[in-house]
């Protein structure tokens, strides 16, 4: 008797301890998609004043001109702005990512567009809706919205971190 209390002991304590990656997951994935607009709001915004700043200038809205007066180094301006254009190059690199979890979540075999949809539209949409305007969209019930919201992030979370980034990682490596 006392095999079988342990047995189940060891399987409820891996069930504990996926449950626990599985809720990390979804945590870290629903923070990121909560901030996903905004970052994006951010890199359109500062890769804008980039190009105004290289208009005012230098009178030449192409930021090609950056590189030319890195390259010589004589303008800390110039330098300035090629360091703020390839943090903005970095996040965008970082949205691309996130947009390639999206399309891979939506080939997804089961509910992959419906969970597409859902997301597509709670996070990746120009505009925000109210729950009850999403609800009224994609035709489901509360309880249900709020039931696949939850499994499509999850989903989503582990195409990010189990697929797409590693192939990113492995891809940077190649080259």
């Amino acid at each position: 008797m006392g095999k079988t209390k342990n047995g189940l002991e060891r399987l409820m304590n891996s069930f504990k301890i996926y449950d626990e990656f599985d809720e990390k997951v979804y945590h870290d994935a629903h923070l990121l998609l909560n901030i996903y607009s905004d970052v994006l709001w951010g890199i359109k915004n500062s890769y804008t004043n980039i190009v105004c700043e290289c208009k005012e200038i230098y009178g030449n809205s192409s930021v090609a001109v950056l590189d030319v007066m890195t390259e010589f180094g004589s303008d800390l301006k110039a330098k300035l702005l090629h360091e703020q254009l390839e943090d903005t190059e970095a996040s965008k690199v970082i949205i691309d990512i996130i947009n390639s979890a999206l399309l891979r979540l939506k080939t997804y075999p089961k509910k992959g567009e419906a969970y597409h949809k859902i997301l597509n539209a709670t996070y990746f949409s120009d505009k925000k809706y109210e729950v009850q305007d999403l609800l009224d969209m994609l035709e489901l019930s509360r309880s249900t919205y709020f039931r696949q919201r939850k499994k499509a992030i999850s989903l989503f979370g582990v195409i990010l971190w189990g697929y797409v980034l590693p192939e990113f990682i492995s891809n940077m490596r190649l080259d």
